[in-house]
């Protein structure tokens, strides 16, 4: 029976979803139950489970976000052979019997992404959760996604095995354990000190300067942007979910996610959309020219090398536009957007796309844009592949969801992977010329500022 105010709890939602699946008949399309709730965590649900597969997104004004455990449907791969092929298997899976149903996924930034950190991400891979929360606006449902010959015991039992976040009543050892103890019952203090952690940079800050001379005396590029691979190790294994909720309070207005595949998460507070289409219309962005907190917003305009970054960028998303759009428009000047730790420089693009321009052709045409690769794009990959000794896998890459009739990619920067006692923090610069070794060192450095903030 439903309250008042026509809400379930979770739990009568699960009481709701197991029936449904015990009712299930096989089916070879996705059969799906969604059922509105009062509203919980989000990602304390996330860290409470048991599942291998988890994930979560929010949108930059965290009015719209989902979080989902298990897969009901995965389609990945080793590598990529063409985005074509991968969205045709995304779309045979949606219907407009369920218009809230979405894939969340990603691609690899490029094909390197054979290093082991990297295994069950692969060149790409997508899913629809098993068990799904999804909130807009603070309105929140519950959702079972289902399809094929499932096995609805061994549903059943992962439904019964879901954890509720729990409620203190605030009195002293009395009422249902709160949330806090719950997450310290399982994972143990979920803050972890400087004094219990070793870092190391690839590359060390040598080899970097000599990387970054390697690129301006290179006169076939005009810009190549380098990252660097920073690694934390601690003596306990740190809570990725407690980790992206403390990120999240100190990353206002951006995009945050994390996807765990068996035990590896990868997570981060993206300021930049690489596009987002909603039927025939399409937004993008270019988000390239850097300066700290401490300047004021007005120097970033005046820096001749920040503009020309930033001018690079701008012309590629244009040149793309006018590939895929019948008509677009862009903002005359680039404007700022500040952020928890620094000032850029933005330009937002709009348009209307042209009749059989498809996910595939504008992810073919976009990524990777020159605030991530560099341009010319061919020669800057092969610079990045030269210098760079790690795989960057999803970092700077495609991440997302696609849905019946719209599609929306962030850009996995501002990211760490966290696997076993390793956090692995992923930033790059780019380095044009005027470049100085030193400043794209130090650029680096406070855009991993907030993951060491939240650490210490």
């Amino acid at each position: 029976m439903s309250p008042k105010n026509n809400l379930f709890s979770l739990k009568e939602a699960q009481d709701q979803v197991s029936s449904f699946v015990a009712a299930y008949k096989p089916s070879k399309s996705i059969e799906r139950i969604e059922i509105k709730i009062d509203p919980v965590d989000m990602l304390s649900w996330l860290s409470l489970q048991k599942d291998e597969v988890k994930i979560y997104g929010s949108n930059q004004s965290d009015t719209v976000s989902i979080a989902g455990i298990g897969q009901a449907v995965c389609v990945t791969g080793r590598r990529l052979g063409s985005f074509r092929e991968v969205f045709k298997q995304l779309r045979h899976s949606l219907s407009p019997k369920y218009p809230y149903l979405q894939w969340y996924g990603g691609f690899c930034f490029d094909q390197r992404h054979s290093d082991e950190d990297w295994e069950e991400f692969g060149a790409y891979r997508f899913v629809i959760p098993r068990f799904e929360l999804a909130a807009q606006s603070g309105k929140m449902i519950f959702c079972c996604n289902l399809v094929g010959r499932e096995n609805t015991k061994s549903i059943l039992r992962k439904l019964n095995g879901i954890v509720i976040p729990c409620v203190s009543t605030g009195g002293r050892g009395r009422g249902i354990p709160s949330e806090r103890r719950l997450l310290r019952a399982r994972w143990g203090n979920p803050r972890t000190g400087p004094d219990d952690m070793k870092r190391i940079d690839q590359p060390d800050q040598e080899l970097w300067k000599k990387d970054v001379n390697y690129i301006l005396e290179d006169k076939a590029v005009e810009k190549v942007v380098l990252a660097r691979k920073t690694s934390l190790n601690f003596k306990q294994a740190p809570d990725p979910w407690t980790m992206l909720k403390q990120l999240k309070a100190v990353t206002p207005n951006s995009y945050h996610f994390a996807f765990q595949f068996k035990k590896t998460v990868f997570l981060g507070a993206s300021p930049e959309r690489l596009y987002r289409r909603y039927q025939r219309s399409i937004e993008s962005e270019a988000l390239a020219g850097t300066m700290p907190e401490s300047t004021r917003p007005e120097s970033l305009q005046n820096s001749d090398k920040n503009k020309y970054e930033h001018a690079l960028v701008v012309n590629a998303i244009d040149d793309s536009f006018k590939e895929f759009c019948t008509v677009f428009n862009r903002d005359k000047t680039p404007g700022i957007l500040t952020l928890a730790n620094g000032h850029h420089l933005i330009t937002k693009f709009q348009g209307q796309l042209k009749d059989g321009v498809n996910d595939e052709d504008i992810l073919q045409f976009l990524h990777p844009t020159p605030a991530l690769g560099g341009t010319p794009r061919h020669q800057a990959m092969d610079m990045i592949r030269k210098l760079e000794g790690f795989s960057r896998g999803w970092y700077g890459a495609p991440i997302g969801y696609v849905g019946l009739d719209w599609a929306e990619f962030v850009v996995g920067i501002r990211s760490g992977l966290v696997r076993g006692k390793r956090l692995s923090v992923f930033a790059g610069a780019g380095i044009v010329q005027g470049s100085q070794p030193q400043s794209e060192w130090d650029e680096v450095e406070n855009k991993i500022s907030n993951f060491i903030k939240i650490i210490r």
